[in-house]
């Protein structure tokens, strides 16, 4: 099985209440009588995934979460932490494949965090660029260097929240360009990489004008000499595909972390396909599985949220926290002195927000300043993973 990971650009470092917490899996107080023997769980799961979680119990802490499922997810199926590696491209045959006519007019190679972790960059006739990395693929023309284009959506925020990319971008269909085409593209590059089994069906937004337009407004989108850039025309509009990347039907959460020297990162598939073909792509993340580490049937949500509340027992908060979201995905983790050895694992993402009282130096005023609050637990062993820096 292949499923990359895409390297940590930037990070925000976000504030912790509980600097390293691990925790066992406590059942909720209305579900006291179910153990967490292999057969309970498999009679109670039903009632243990609620698609909504709503919990005062704790002082501070507020849940009225949403509880986000795979689709085609079993809840009664068993999960597993794998030990991994990322896969090895075969460079030869996907450039032979996939350059279409174009000539490698330069190419190089190098480290990026050490001899184990090499890149392969290769710049064709036309000023597009192919790059690999550990377990990861990413192409780019001019059009992506000039409009870049993944700048108003790849981050960690849009991919969490469900519905981002739908209030971002219309589905309206874009003159000039086939929407069968872009499909067509990006399933050959796909087919080419041979990751066609790990791939759910696309996800397909238009980026236009109107939809970039707003969103450079909204941002205040300036190049590097701090001028704002250009307003896009009808030329620059493209269809976005993003795949979603599954293991054990679990889509990738896709979100780039530091922890206790760890990196905790994703996989990420995606395509830009603009009236002259394809404008870019990004797949990142992928890995071959190596061997089971631990496996058991799925902790259920509020197993999870109750592994979450117990972990504040003994702490005195004077900030509320209010969590919104609850989320199944999976993460890849690998310590910073072994890039190589990965270790994949589904999680409950736990995410919310926080308010946080702070002094402005300025005029000596006090404000309140919203945060985001993520933890995440994991789905096999109930043991919360610590985060010290979240990025995208």
């Amino acid at each position: 099985m292949r499923i990359h990971i895409k390297r940590i650009i930037c990070v925000c470092i976000i504030t912790t209440f509980v600097s390293s917490i691990t925790t066992g899996c406590f059942p909720t107080a209305e579900n006291k009588s179910n153990s967490n023997s292999s057969e309970t769980k498999k009679e109670n799961a039903i009632s243990e995934f609620p698609t909504y979680i709503e919990d005062n119990d704790v002082e501070h802490i507020k849940i009225k979460a949403n509880v986000i499922t795979p689709v085609d997810f079993d809840i009664n199926q068993k999960v597993a932490i794998v030990s991994a590696k990322p896969v090895t491209w075969d460079r030869e045959s996907i450039i032979s494949g996939f350059s279409n006519g174009r000539q490698i007019v330069d190419e190089f190679s190098g480290e990026n965090i050490g001899p184990d972790d090499r890149f392969y960059s290769y710049t064709f006739d036309d000023n597009s660029n192919l790059t690999f990395n550990l377990g990861s693929v990413y192409f780019c023309t001019e059009m992506e260097t000039e409009y870049q284009y993944a700048y108003y959506f790849d981050t960690y925020e849009n991919f969490k929240d469900e519905d981002a990319f739908k209030k971002m971008f219309s589905d309206k269909k874009i003159d000039g360009i086939d929407k069968n085409d872009a499909v067509n593209n990006a399933n050959q590059v796909i087919s080419l990489l041979e990751i066609d089994d790990i791939l759910g069906e696309p996800q397909i937004y238009s980026m236009d004008a109107a939809s970039v337009n707003f969103l450079q407004d909204e941002y205040d989108v300036r190049d590097k000499y701090g001028e704002k850039v250009s307003k896009w025309s009808d030329e620059q509009e493209a269809y976005l595909l993003i795949y979603p990347v599954l293991y054990q039907n679990i889509p990738s959460l896709c979100m780039n972390a530091t922890g206790e020297n760890e990196s905790i990162s994703s996989s990420k598939v995606y395509f830009i396909y603009g009236k002259n073909g394809l404008i870019t792509f990004n797949v990142s993340g992928i890995f071959d599985v190596k061997s089971t580490v631990q496996e058991s049937y799925t902790y259920s949500p509020l197993d999870a949220i109750q592994s979450f509340k117990d972990s504040f027992e003994k702490i005195i908060m004077d900030k509320e926290i209010k969590i919104s979201l609850i989320k199944l995905a999976y993460i890849t983790r690998y310590n910073f002195e072994n890039v190589t050895e990965w270790r994949i694992e589904p999680v409950w993402l736990i995410d919310g927000k926080y308010i946080n009282l702070t002094s402005d130096s300025v005029d000596g005023k006090d404000n309140l300043v919203e945060h985001n609050y993520t933890t995440i637990i994991s789905a096999v062993s109930g043991e919360t993973i610590p985060l010290d820096s979240i990025g995208g």
